[in-house]
């Protein structure tokens, strides 16, 4: 994984929208791109920055848009771009790369907080149903930890629980009890870890994701226009794709309800 040369990282805040420079260690990223291809990309990343600070978010977006174009995926170019085009009033495509950032780093806040604060500004609110008590604690306990942050606590469980097996091969009585009492706990951790760490990596890997980049979008009951209206839905809202159709995606809300959208108007996360 080789991320962008470290660099200035503005940031949009709710309210006022004061934009900021931070530096840091780069988010967790990926980047299949060439090393010339990757050379073009900082400097254009450079460029966009500079641009950003000058409140010249047209130029800006246009110079991260030509790093994105270079096949880079960096966390902090996706979220740059994002603030940019946020400041265009281009609610979608911010949107979708403020998701394309959260995406490569789950732990980083502020895309967080940018990402809550620009679907917060979306029309179309489509909030999953309201789950129980016990189903949002556990919920709560799942989203706290990302794909890495959950493999490396696995890894030092099962590392613990291999430690005190062997150490109570040698303990005596009294110690080997005490032992295998720390065993069940860590491998009771372990075990309710495993289900949640397994869903993690099955989202990542097989779920699909998709944002409405137009101001509004049909959608119909089977892929085509042919088929029946059922409603309207509108720039920002997120999908599931279930599956595509020649020029149509077969999606799904947050609530449950699907149908069937044009695929051209989605930006796939």
């Amino acid at each position: 994984m080789k991320a962008l040369a470290a660099s200035g990282r503005s940031f949009t805040r709710a309210i006022g929208l004061v934009a900021a420079l931070a530096f840091g260690p780069a988010p967790a990223s990926a980047s299949p791109a060439s090393p010339e291809a990757l050379g073009r990309a900082e400097a254009a990343f450079r460029q966009a920055n500079g641009a950003y600070e000058r409140n010249d978010y047209s130029k800006a977006a246009e110079l991260y848009r030509q790093a994105v174009d270079q096949g880079v995926a960096d966390a902090r170019l996706y979220y740059n771009y994002a603030n940019a085009l946020f400041r265009l009033d281009k609610l979608g495509p911010a949107i979708l790369y403020y998701e394309k950032a959260h995406k490569l780093a789950p732990d980083d806040e502020d895309v967080a907080y940018n990402l809550r604060f620009a679907n917060a500004q979306t029309v179309d609110k489509n909030p999953a149903p309201e789950p129980n008590l016990v189903t949002k604690v556990l919920w709560g306990l799942h989203s706290a930890f990302s794909i890495d942050a959950g493999l490396w606590t696995a890894l030092g469980l099962f590392a613990g629980l291999c430690l005190l097996a062997s150490a109570a091969v040698f303990a005596g009585t009294a110690l080997r009890t005490v032992l295998f009492s720390a065993m069940g706990l860590v491998g009771l951790a372990l075990f309710g870890l495993a289900p949640s760490l397994a869903y993690k990596i099955r989202q990542q890997e097989t779920l699909e994701y998709g944002i409405v980049l137009k101001p509004a979008l049909e959608m119909y009951s089977g892929p085509g226009e042919n088929f029946q209206l059922l409603t309207k839905v509108h720039e920002g809202t997120k999908f599931v794709i279930v599956e595509t159709r020649g020029g149509w995606a077969s999606v799904k809300l947050l609530n449950g309800k699907g149908g069937y959208v044009r695929l051209a108007d989605l930006g796939k996360v």
